[in-house]
């Protein structure tokens, strides 16, 4: 959610994962199979706190995602002894609309279930909240259930976090982890493919821009120089596609003959779009004041080119730098920690939909100095109430969340691609900020893919550590990350058509620390796994139909068996992915 906590508690220890061994399990999983009706928490579920001494109105709720379409035909919560002022159940979008309401009738205390007049639909991939009203307070609930970004998972549903406003209105407060027992009974309806954002034709609306072919993924290179075919089939090799921001010097006819694509701020008929700027977010901020025309990135927040110079103008920026653009011209800009971290719902959203045709941000994870703070990163994990832990902070699953905030602000809900960054080498001037390894490269690529990324930019400049360098791909800065690099890209182009492809929701889930997605190609499905601890453990992988008994993991000369449609793997760490084929699945679900 987006508010800052009501109160900082201190997070529950981390469980300890047992050490495993980085193989395939080969007993068989328990059978497993999927309930007509699930919910998240069972009837024997106990809040630690039956009845919080808080005695205001005030409207809780649990903020929950489906990995299944489905529908929702009942609200429960679990209501404590002192709690009688239980009056009203809410079903609300991601956004604050209200989908379903129901009266609750007094009741006892435990847990209550109330049936909704008509059954609410949900969809795989989106976010949703469920509440009630105690309009005298004393509600249950459990302190840090969800501190350090933890969720709960049951069936296809993950409760991601309690929320809660004081008086009624949509729930979009939280506090560090709490949790307040508000739940769904939801129904699965099976497995349905769903396209990627923007759909499959998306660059064809614009004017000689990216390729539409299965076998285009964008792989682009940020800042960098290319005017001779020495440099360009230096990156090619590399498995790049694609400068973005390319700079002055470049020859962009040349790059485009070359079959490379170009992004830069200047208009060119040899340009596949235009950046409009970097980070406007940060340097101009959030408002609507006039602007000196001068690009401020980098600048003091103190003095952005506004006026006056302590005002925001971040959207007459990015307005004014749109106007200069053809309409048939695709637009793409950055942001930063503004539309991540610091700015409200409201205010992000309009920088993320107003204004360019593909968007993205920049969160170094592995190697900033600030973002383990609460202000930054603790924002997304804790809610802005405390620091991250390094485990919390400095792992490749929080590329995916950068990934899946910047695609919950677009509106309409998929409307566009969203791109990620990934740092290759030591971005920072502070040498203690340390340097990604090639592991958490490859990881950090993955977790963005598995969570919606359309493309990929990689930032290639080093402004410290031990060997500075403006471009490390062309210079033995470079050495330790091009192979790792070049491997990634490589998988990533054989499996474009894959990536490309629709995916398939509610086919496969997972009960462990796992982000997961599942794509339908040439009759196979594609479960794409990254893991979310950095600690060891092993997931049992869950489907929804097919008779398949086994699965290959990709690029890892092994398979693993499927036996009462379920599977099991190990996770060796949080730089762990793995990548399933499981065949002949077309006649399993939609075609």
């Amino acid at each position: 959610m987006w508010s800052k906590s009501r109160a900082a508690r201190s997070p529950l220890p981390s469980l300890l994962a047992t050490l495993l061994v980085l193989t395939s399990c080969t007993h068989p999983p328990p059978p497993q199979s999927d309930s007509p009706q699930q919910s998240i928490w069972s009837g024997e579920a106990k809040p630690m706190v039956l009845s919080d001494p808080d005695d205001r109105s005030v409207e809780v709720g649990t903020e929950f995602t489906s990995g299944s379409d489905g529908v929702i035909t009942a609200v429960r919560f679990h209501q404590g002894p002192e709690d009688v002022g239980a009056t009203e159940a809410t079903i609300w979008s991601s956004y604050g609309t209200k989908l379903a309401t129901a009266p609750l009738p007094p009741g006892g205390s435990g847990w209550r279930e109330v049936q909704l007049v008509s059954p609410v639909a949900v969809e795989a991939d989106r976010s949703y909240v469920v509440s009630y009203r105690a309009s005298r307070g004393h509600y249950s609930s459990d302190p840090d259930t969800f501190a350090g970004g933890r969720s709960v998972k049951n069936g296809w549903l993950t409760a991601v976090d309690g929320v809660f406003t004081d008086g009624d209105g949509f729930p979009e407060q939280s506090t560090d982890g709490r949790n307040y027992y508000v739940d769904v009974v939801f129904r699965p309806t099976g497995p349905s493919l769903r396209n990627v954002d923007g759909g499959d034709k998306f660059y064809d609306t614009f004017k000689s821009s990216f390729s539409t072919s299965p076998d285009f993924f964008p792989l682009g290179v940020w800042a960098a120089q290319a005017n001779s075919p020495d440099q360009i089939d230096s990156d090619r090799a590399l498995g790049l596609n694609t400068y973005v921001l390319a700079l002055e010097g470049s020859d962009l006819r040349l790059i485009k003959d070359s079959g490379m694509f170009a992004l830069p701020d200047v208009p060119s008929p040899d340009s596949a779009g235009q950046l409009l700027t970097d980070e406007a977010d940060m340097w101009a901020g959030a408002g609507d004041a006039p602007w000196t025309g001068a690009l401020g990135a980098g600048s003091d927040l103190g003095t952005r080119p506004c006026i006056p110079a302590d005002a925001e103008c971040g959207y007459t920026v990015m307005l004014e730098l749109r106007k200069k653009v053809a309409d048939d011209v695709l637009t793409y800009a950055n942001y930063g920690k503004g539309v991540t971290f610091w700015m409200t719902r409201e205010q992000a959203a309009r920088f993320v939909n107003e204004f360019q045709d593909v968007v993205s941000a920049d969160n170094y994870w592995f190697t900033d100095p600030n973002i383990c703070q609460a202000k930054e990163g603790g924002v997304i994990r804790h809610n802005g109430a405390n620091d991250l832990s390094p485990p919390d902070c400095r792992i490749a699953a929080n590329y995916g969340r950068t990934t899946r905030h910047v695609r919950a602000l677009v509106q309409p809900l998929a409307a566009m691609p969203v791109w990620n960054f990934i740092e290759l080498g030591h971005p920072f001037t502070e040498d203690e900020s340390g340097t990604i390894t090639p592991e958490q490269l490859r990881a950090a690529v993955w977790s963005s893919i598995v969570n919606g990324a359309r493309g990929i930019i990689y930032f290639a400049h080093n402004f410290g550590g031990p060997c500075v360098s403006y471009n490390l791909l062309r210079d033995p800065c470079g050495d330790g990350i091009r192979g790792q690099l070049t491997s990634v890209n490589e998988q990533i182009e054989r499996l474009a058509p894959v990536l490309n492809a629709p995916f398939v929701d509610g086919y496969a889930r997972s009960d462990g620390p796992v982000d997961l997605a599942v794509k339908r190609h040439d009759d196979s499905n594609y479960v794409l796994v990254g893991a979310t601890q950095n600690e060891p453990f092993e997931a049992t992988f869950t489907l929804s139909c097919g008779d398949a008994n086994s699965a290959e993991v990709i690029d890892e000369n092994r398979t693993v068996p499927i036996v009462n449609q379920s599977f099991r793997d190990a996770f060796a760490d949080g730089n762990a992915v793995h990548l399933y084929k499981i065949k002949n699945t077309g006649s399993c679900g939609p075609a």
